[in-house]
C-alpha cells in the first residue's frame, strides 16, 4: 500500500460488510454490529456506492465472484476461533493489520476485563481511530510493519499472560520470508502461550498466487493499488509450516468447500494454531 493513503483492501472489506448486510439473502452472515462501524470508516462517496447493489455485483462478478460473502463467511470463523481461544483462558487479542474489522471494538465492550490491540499501518489506523470511539480496553498501535519490526512495534504493549493473535487478510501481500519472520515474531510475543488464527492463500492449480476464480481485472486492480498478492500455501504444508515456527496446526478451513451451498471466493484457507509454553 501506498504510505500516505489507507489500504484499499480495508476500504474493499468495509464496503463489502455494508453491502452485504443489505441484501436480504446474505444479511445474516454479517458480524453483529460491524455493518455501522464499518459505514462510518467510509468517505461520503464509498458509502453512496454501498448504495448501488447493482453495480457492486456487477463489479464482483468482474473481479473476484463471491468475494464479499466470502469476508463475512471469513470473518465469522474467525471469531468463533478467537472466542473459543478467549473461553480456554486467552486474555488479551492482539489483532495485526486490522484495518476496519470491528472484531476488537466488538469484543472489548463484551469483555471488559481483558485487553485488546490493533496494530495497522498509521494512515490506514488514523482513519478509523477519527470514525470510531474505542472502549478504554482498546489500544492502538500505529506501525509500519514494512519498516517496523513486530516485536518492536509492540514493546511494552503486553502483558504476561495468554494471547491470541490475529492475522487476517494480510500474509498474502508478504513474501514467504516475511511471513515466517511475522509468525516467528508473534511466537516470540507468546511467551506465555496462546494461540494464533489467520488466512492464507493457496496457491491455483497452475502455482499463480490469486483467488482461484479471480478475473484478470483483479489482477489489475491490486497492481493499481500496488497491494499485489506475493506468498501462498499449499493446505497439506500447513503443518510443517507451523511446526517449523514452534505453533501446532489445530485446525483449517477451505470455507467454499465446506458451505457449497453459497457462492463464495475459493482459493484462500483459515487457519487455526496452538502455541505452547
Amino acid at each position: 500500500m501506498r504510505a500516505d493513503r489507507p489500504s484499499s483492501t480495508a476500504t474493499l472489506i468495509a464496503m463489502a460488510t455494508v453491502l452485504t448486510a443489505r441484501d436480504a439473502r446474505f444479511a445474516q452472515y454479517v458480524p453483529p454490529g460491524g455493518t455501522v462501524l464499518c459505514e462510518r470508516c467510509l468517505t461520503g462517496a464509498q458509502r453512496w456506492l454501498t448504495r448501488m447493489p447493482a453495480l457492486a455485483r456487477a463489479i464482483e462478478r468482474a473481479t473476484v465472484p463471491g468475494l464479499c460473502l466470502h469476508f463475512m463467511l471469513r470473518k465469522r470463523w474467525i471469531e468463533h476461533a478467537v472466542r473459543s481461544a478467549l473461553a480456554r483462558g486467552a486474555r488479551r487479542v492482539v489483532v495485526i493489520g486490522a484495518g476496519y474489522d470491528t472484531l476488537a471494538l466488538r469484543l472489548a465492550r463484551e469483555f471488559p476485563a481483558l485487553r485488546f490491540t490493533e496494530v495497522d499501518h498509521p494512515a490506514t489506523q488514523a482513519v478509523k481511530r477519527a470514525a470510531l470511539a474505542a472502549s478504554p480496553n482498546v489500544r492502538f498501535v500505529a506501525a509500519d510493519l514494512a519498516r517496523t519490526p513486530l516485536v518492536s512495534a509492540l514493546a511494552g504493549a503486553l502483558g504476561p499472560e495468554p494471547s491470541v493473535f490475529v492475522v487476517e487478510g494480510l500474509l498474502m501481500y508478504l513474501t514467504g520470508e516475511e511471513t515466517a519472520a511475522l509468525l516467528a515474531a508473534v511466537h516470540r510475543l507468546q511467551a506465555a502461550g496462546g494461540e494464533l488464527v489467520f488466512t492464507v492463500m493457496e496457491p491455483a492449480a497452475e502455482g499463480a498466487v490469486r483467488f482461484h476464480n479471480a478475473t484478470w481485472v483483479e489482477r489489475a486492480i491490486l497492481a493499481l493499488w500496488r497491494e499485489p498478492f506475493r506468498s501462498a500455501v499449499r493446505r497439506e504444508q500447513l503443518g510443517a509450516l507451523l511446526a517449523g515456527l514452534g505453533f501446532e496446526l489445530r485446525e483449517w478451513a477451505d470455507l467454499a468447500a465446506m458451505h457449497p451451498e453459497l457462492p463464495l471466493a475459493r482459493g484462500e484457507l483459515v487457519v487455526h494454531a496452538l502455541r505452547p509454553t
